[in-house]
């Protein structure tokens, strides 16, 4: 199983296009395409499809869920060997995404004020290919998906929206089968993510998972190739990265939003890590 993750960074959210339900006979192949533009989600009700994407041979089974990317190319490695349904759905954003081997935290560029209350940043996080956990319930939301753009009704278009969005909310992580030590893992990753500007050593991931610190390390070298510390000493970097490019905030804010206690310790992390300090980062890339 292909554990690729494509984030994307929210607000704005993803809209929702089109989408419909079709059946291959055996024999037939996916038409050839190339930058489309949008992603488009593929769910394989019966059969299997043959995808390629990139060069890239994917099969999708039953009950499995894959994207292929706007930039992409794709079509079919060989025709289906038997009679296969799908719905597939095309979604289209603004905003920044990126396919990975492990989920990436983005923050938003939109022009949030940090003075009063607003709206926060989300990343979305949705499996490159992966089995749907309750298949009943994907299937019957994407149904009611497709019922409601044959409407005829004026408002039917703020329905099809609140569908699309409980629907992005159900396949964000939890929607897909896993097994058990990439569960784990993407946990203890969602927990760094989500406390970076804490105190995080291996410690409170013992307390906090009720486990030993050993067998998180061996979870986390097994999924992420790096322990749980490594992997947080990377978030944090990055996660400073797009402050830097995306924000205006001042680089000793940026220390303590992402979990450094010193600034010292924190121009230091990131020149061992990119090569060069915060301040330089900034003035290269900041659009």
């Amino acid at each position: 199983m292909d554990q690729q993750t494509i984030s994307i960074s929210m607000p704005p959210f993803p809209s929702f296009i089109e989408g419909n339900y079709i059946t291959f006979k055996a024999g037939q192949n996916h038409e050839h395409r190339y930058h489309l533009g949008f992603f488009d989600l593929i769910f394989v009700k019966k059969g299997t499809l043959f995808l390629r994407e990139d060069g890239k041979k994917y099969t999708i089974h039953e009950n499995e869920m894959f994207i292929l990317l706007p930039n992409g190319e794709h079509d079919s490695w060989q025709p289906c060997e038997e009679e296969t349904s799908f719905f597939w759905m095309h979604i289209y954003t603004t905003s920044r995404w990126q396919q990975s081997d492990f989920p990436i935290r983005f923050v938003s560029e939109l022009p949030i004020p940090e003075l009063h209350f607003h709206q926060k940043s989300y990343t979305l996080q949705l499996p490159k290919l992966g089995k749907i956990a309750e298949p009943d319930l994907i299937f019957d939301l994407l149904n009611e998906i497709q019922r409601s753009t044959e409407s005829t009704r004026i408002d039917s278009i703020w329905y099809t929206e609140e569908l699309f969005l409980k629907f992005l909310k159900y396949i964000d992580t939890r929607g897909i089968s896993k097994d058990r030590v990439t569960t784990l893992a993407e946990k203890v990753h969602l927990f760094l993510a989500e406390h970076l500007a804490e105190h995080i050593d291996n410690n409170r991931l013992s307390e906090e998972f009720h486990l030993h610190v050993n067998y998180i390390a061996r979870v986390m070298t097994k999924v992420y190739g790096k322990t749980a510390i490594e992997l947080l000493e990377e978030l944090r970097i990055e996660t400073a990265k797009q402050y830097l490019i995306h924000s205006n905030k001042l680089i000793k804010n940026i220390t303590e939003l992402v979990g450094f206690e010193t600034y010292i310790s924190f121009t230091n992390q990131f020149k061992k890590m990119t090569g060069m300090s915060p301040k330089a980062y900034r003035a290269t890339y900041k659009k």
